[in-house]
């Protein structure tokens, strides 16, 4: 049996043993535990100083970065003050260009419209007074379709108003003057009394216009019934109309009182051209003296020139009787036309147009 002095004894070496493995656990554990700790503390700070040295380099290049974005948005507005700069620059300087440019071209515009109207004074001065002494003896019936350029018409009037010949009148043309028109022929018929045909109405009518306004002396064919009053009949149907301003007759007292007739068309009126003025110039060249007649073309915007002189210049026995113009809008034309006129009853065939001789007689 166990004592209990020896249970004391196991008791004391139980505890005995325990302290001192808990003396010598203690010291062990806390080198190790401290050492481990210490390395912690180490890296920890090492760790510490790279995250600073990091964030340093962080704040470094942020503040670089700001520093060359400062001078970035610097240049920037340099750069843009420099160009705002530039660009009133360059609109004072297009301004004053653009001012200088403007007094440049109202000074030319007020020289040009000076020197035109001191021009335009100068040949207006000159087409008034180069008509005189010109076109004696000869007196002057116009004829033209209603709606040809009637400011050119007056024109051509007036120069022969201011020559020495006797201008007598205007006979335009109404677009009812047509041979194919059946009320025309009815009407043309009722007038003459008959049942003609067609081409019998047409040939009486322009040989009945001829025979009523050419002078006797002016007819080769002297035994031509002259028709006084047919002048006025047409008036009355509508086909014609007598325009005497500026005239010396009236529609009464013009038959058989002209020794030249003068035609004006364009081409906006070819139908009235090959139906009516044609027939009748191919009857002046028939039954009148050479010269007794002479066609003007009217040139007219965006057409071409030639299809109303180029009918009679093709035309052997028309280009032999009657002298044609296709230049009267300029003053050179005018004044072909006037010393045109003035050499009839020498044919001659005037204008810029390849058919034509030239702009003036050779």
């Amino acid at each position: 049996m166990i004592n209990l002095r020896y249970h004391i004894i196991s008791i004391v070496a139980v505890f005995l043993a325990l302290g001192i493995g808990l003396a010598l656990g203690s010291t062990f554990v806390d080198s190790i535990l401290v050492n481990e700790l210490e390395d912690q503390v180490d890296e920890f700070e090492a760790d510490r100083r790279e995250a600073i040295t990091q964030k340093d380099a962080a704040l470094a290049a942020r503040d670089t970065a700001l520093a060359a974005k400062d001078l970035v948005l610097e240049a920037k507005k340099e750069i843009q003050l420099e160009a705002a700069a530039q660009a009133e620059r360059h609109r004072a300087e297009v301004t004053a260009e653009r001012d200088a440019v403007k007094i440049q071209k109202d000074a030319l515009i007020e020289q040009f419209e000076i020197d035109t109207a001191a021009h335009n004074s100068l040949l207006n001065t000159i087409e008034t007074l180069i008509p005189r002494a010109h076109l004696e003896e000869t007196s002057w019936i116009l004829l033209a379709p209603t709606g040809v350029d009637s400011a050119l018409a007056w024109k051509i009037r007036d120069l022969l108003t201011r020559s020495d010949g006797e201008y007598l009148g205007t006979l335009w043309i109404e677009p009812t003057m047509n041979f194919e028109n059946p009320e025309t022929l009815d009407e043309l018929n009722r007038l003459y009394g008959n049942d003609e045909g067609e081409m019998n109405i047409a040939d009486l009518t322009v040989s009945g216009i001829v025979a009523s306004l050419l002078t006797r002396d002016a007819l080769t064919n002297s035994d031509m019934d002259t028709t006084p009053l047919l002048i006025s009949e047409l008036r009355d149907l509508g086909l014609l109309r007598f325009d005497r301003y500026l005239s010396t007759r009236d529609l009464e007292s013009i038959s058989n009182s002209a020794n030249r007739l003068l035609v004006i068309n364009d081409t906006e009126h070819l139908d009235l051209h090959e139906g009516f003025f044609i027939p009748l110039l191919q009857q002046i060249s028939q039954t009148a003296d050479v010269g007794t007649a002479a066609l003007v073309e009217v040139a007219l915007e965006e057409r071409s020139r030639g299809q109303i002189v180029n009918r009679v210049r093709n035309d052997s026995l028309l280009a032999q009787s009657l002298s044609t113009f296709d230049d009267v809008v300029s003053f050179e034309g005018r004044l072909s036309l006037l010393l045109g006129l003035a050499r009839l009853p020498d044919v001659g065939h005037y204008g810029d147009l390849s058919t034509s001789e030239g702009q003036f007689s050779q």
